[in-house]
């Protein structure tokens, strides 16, 4: 007979962007590993984007069960309030007054993020059906951490096991401190926090500096099941242009000056580069970064394609000739593992990474051999890591040969946390 398990997740298809990817693919794997998922998700969720093609890959036997969910700020069609609702704050010279306003409601009065109103229905609704359906466990996943607030009161009414799965980080997440919180807030945030963290019979992290991280808040057992790949490769003809394409939303905190700067400096230098260049972007770019890239005088060498469908991101990975990955000059970004990480290195194509002091980034892209990482001052060291690549680039030799890389296949992700579930459950 299968393990039970219920998956309290906000981001389920049709939702698009990388919030969805995890447990979409875990979930599959599971049914493979004696493990029945059912899916609880919202059914009319706001999401930031939206991609009806990955219904097409929820496998046969992952029952879904949706229910309603009321999100405040969904009553603003409005691009910013919508980003501040997912945690992108606008840089503090680019707040309006109401952007202030919107932000102080956002980190003190809607404790933890705004789903905090499907915390109370979901408790009720789910206490009934978990008897019901008679399941072994639940699984929380966050952000958004309100989440795990369910599953806090679930435990506590039906003293039910129960994995939280961190996504990211709760009060280390790279926003946290630009919510203008109050003092109380502050508190509330990590009292909550260290609750969920002491209540649940295990933590689930997706890096190792946040399982160091947690160990030292909580006795509960934390265990690392980072993100990963599972797309099988094509073999795809790479692009007669020097192409450079970063995946994924570039926020004003993502922005690269050093290396704008440094292809600027090669265009200057080399005749043909400009015109071999090409740079895409593919998801949405901060206006601020634009005004960078047009200020280095590379506005003809960016193609903007906002986003597209996961399936149609995987060419885009394979054919390109350098993969960008970007991540904030700060602490909180070094706790975080991009999602995109995992689906870079398994393209074969080499990776130009840039982002904070001790980022478990750097680690991973050394340790498979998938490209370089570089800190925002190391501007000199970019330059010529791009020169070189040119160079490979024109006598067709750029290239890379990733290893190590199985252990962060879905499949044996999967393998791993069903392991956690029998351990907990048996």
């Amino acid at each position: 007979m299968k393990t039970k398990a219920l998956i309290i997740t906000y981001y389920w298809p049709p939702a698009g962007g990388p919030g969805v990817q995890r447990w979409l693919k875990l979930s599959n794997y599971l049914l493979e590993n004696n493990i029945k998922p059912i899916v609880y998700t919202p059914s009319n969720a706001k999401y930031p984007s939206t991609d009806k093609s990955l219904l097409n890959e929820v496998y046969k036997g992952i029952e879904v069960i949706r229910n309603p969910i009321f999100e405040p700020f969904s009553f603003f069609n409005n691009k910013k309030i919508n980003s501040i609702r997912r945690g992108g704050i606008p840089k503090r010279e680019d707040q309006s007054l109401f952007d202030r306003f919107m932000i102080y409601i956002r980190g003190n009065m809607l404790i933890p993020d705004s789903r905090i109103f499907w915390i109370k229905p979901s408790v009720k609704f789910l206490s009934k059906h978990i008897l019901e359906k008679g399941i072994d466990i639940i699984i929380t996943t966050g952000p958004p951490h309100s989440l795990h607030l369910i599953g806090l009161g679930l435990k506590s009414k039906l003293n039910i096991k129960w994995f939280a799965d961190f996504r990211d980080p709760w009060t280390r997440i790279n926003y946290h401190n630009k919510l203008k919180l109050t003092s109380y807030a502050a508190n509330r945030h990590l009292k909550l926090e260290s609750d969920v963290l002491d209540s649940s019979d295990r933590v689930i992290v997706t890096s190792n500096k946040l399982l160091n991280e947690y160990r030292k808040k909580t006795n509960t057992p934390v265990s690392l099941i980072t993100n990963g790949f599972d797309y099988i490769k094509k073999e795809i003809p790479l692009d007669n242009k020097f192409s450079i394409t970063h995946i994924g939303s570039l926020l004003p905190e993502r922005n690269p000056q050093i290396l704008w700067k440094a292809l600027r400096e090669i265009a200057l230098k080399r005749n043909n580069f400009k015109d071999d260049l090409v740079i895409n972007f593919i998801g949405k770019v901060n206006i601020n970064i634009k005004d960078d890239i047009k200020h280095n005088h590379l506005e003809n060498n960016a193609v903007y394609h906002n986003y597209i469908k996961y399936k149609d991101t995987l060419p885009n990975l394979l054919k390109s000739q350098i993969l960008l990955l970007i991540e904030a000059d700060n602490d909180e970004s070094s706790f975080v593992i991009p999602a995109k990480t995992f689906e870079y290195i398994n393209s074969s194509r080499p990776i130009i990474a840039i982002g904070p002091k001790d980022s478990e980034v750097k680690h991973i892209i050394n340790k498979t051999k998938s490209g370089k990482y570089f800190l925002y001052d190391e501007y000199e060291e970019v330059l010529k890591h791009i020169e070189d690549s040119y160079e490979l680039y024109k006598i067709k030799k750029l290239k890379i040969n990733s290893i190590n890389i199985d252990q962060y296949h879905r499949k044996n992700l999967a393998k791993k946390l069903s392991n956690l579930i029998f351990k907990e459950t048996n």
